[in-house]
């Protein structure tokens, strides 16, 4: 049994070694009062006999019973028949020796241990019937109801039988309790690999719209440009003309190429942290484009979950490069602002701004929808707020969990 096992265990089974260790203790010692009186030497090897019968019975017999049990009252007539038999043996060595009155309170421990209720109730009274059977034998007696020694064992028949009601509700809670969390853990388990695959497939249907509007169309125009060049190699301005559109075409699908595995691998914040990779990359961009760019943080930095963090950034990656692509701007501010239990991402520039006339150049393709997917993913907001010809600024809000912050 592993620790997690062990860890849900009830405490009832956990103290299983003592219940077990109290019925073999009462039927030893019961034998050991029997080994040291010179009255049962007679009868010492027939009482050996019968003790270690009992509890090889009770040994193998509740192991046989138990086997392939899904739940505690499940099949209790093989767990009944068995201590039927510790009934019986008890029966016969305690009128051998009276010593053997003392394992009754190990075999009342096992009845209402292995036992549901009905079954319990119904071996306690049979194990109190063969005590007064017992008694009124060594006695010579009859049966009568003015005798204390009767209703001594009917009162502790009417305890051991409430006492049997009690331990039994906790033991029948206890096992309601542990199928119901294993049913949630269950649950819980399913939740999560649906959760899992639903992610891998909407990773994948990502991919594909990614690769359908980037490396797709940029191939296709490649290869009409160069069928148009060949087509005109009489003419070597034309020719020119196609070769360096197509040039142009592929160092545009290999920067997107570029976008797509650095997606697939985002290592750059397992390197350093948020506001470190968001300057970086805003320094990278703005040497390539020549654009001025500002990067800083406001407010107390906080540690944040590992999914903001990816939306922020590639909220950032994908904010510059709508701005090179479309924006026609001169220079753009990064900020990204701890507010407490928010978190605000603003990429501002100063370019040509939405044209309501014309399609808006966030609004096509799968940069702004993928933009939005993650952030909303995060239960987090995006908006745009643009004036013709005074830029655009693209504002993510996130807000951060108690876990989270």
């Amino acid at each position: 049994m592993n620790t997690n096992q062990q860890s849900q265990m009830d405490a009832w089974e956990k103290w299983e070694w003592l219940w077990k260790s109290l019925f073999y203790a009462t039927v030893l010692v019961s034998f050991g009062i029997v080994l040291f009186s010179r009255d049962q030497i007679v009868t010492i090897w027939v009482t050996g006999l019968l003790t270690v019968g009992m509890s090889l019975w009770h040994w193998l017999g509740m192991r046989l019973a138990y086997r392939g049990l899904a739940s505690w009252d499940e099949r209790p007539l093989p767990r009944f028949a068995v201590i039927m038999g510790d009934i019986v043996l008890w029966f016969i060595l305690v009128n051998i020796s009276p010593a053997f009155y003392i394992a009754l309170f190990g075999a009342f421990i096992m009845v209402f241990r292995h036992l549901p209720i009905r079954y319990a109730v119904l071996a306690a009274v049979l194990l109190m019937i063969a005590t007064i059977f017992e008694q009124l034998s060594d006695t010579s007696g009859s049966f009568n109801l003015t005798d204390p020694v009767i209703w001594l064992f009917f009162f502790m028949v009417l305890v051991s039988v409430i006492l049997g009601f009690w331990i039994s509700n906790i033991i029948n809670q206890s096992a309601q309790r542990r199928q119901l969390i294993e049913q949630l853990e269950t649950t819980r388990a399913e939740l999560a690999a649906a959760e899992r695959r639903a992610g891998t497939l909407e990773e994948r249907q990502r991919l594909a719209r990614e690769i359908h509007d980037t490396l797709a169309q940029g191939f296709t125009s490649i290869v009409m440009h160069l069928e148009a060049a060949e087509g005109a190699l009489s003419d070597p301005h034309t020719t020119q003309k196609y070769i360096d559109r197509a040039r142009s075409t592929a160092r545009s699908s290999l920067d997107q190429a570029r976008r797509v595995v650095q997606d697939l691998r985002p290592d750059s914040l397992e390197k350093q942290s948020l506001c470190e990779a968001i300057k970086r990359t805003a320094l990278h961009w703005g040497e390539e484009t020549g654009i001025q760019v500002t990067a800083k943080a406001t407010g107390n930095p906080l540690p944040l979950h590992p999914n903001i963090e990816v939306t922020l950034l590639r909220a950032v990656q994908e904010a510059l490069h709508n701005i090179r692509k479309h924006a026609q701007a001169t220079e753009v501010q990064l900020t990204l602002s701890y507010m407490g239990d928010v978190v605000m991402l603003d990429v501002q520039d100063d370019g040509v701004g939405l044209d309501g006339a014309e399609p808006s150049p966030f609004s096509s393709g799968f940069g702004l929808q993928a933009m939005r997917e993650r952030v909303e993913a995060c239960d987090g907001t995006l908006t745009l707020e643009s004036d013709p010809g005074e830029g655009t600024t693209v504002v993510i809000t996130i807000p951060l969990s108690t876990e989270e912050s």
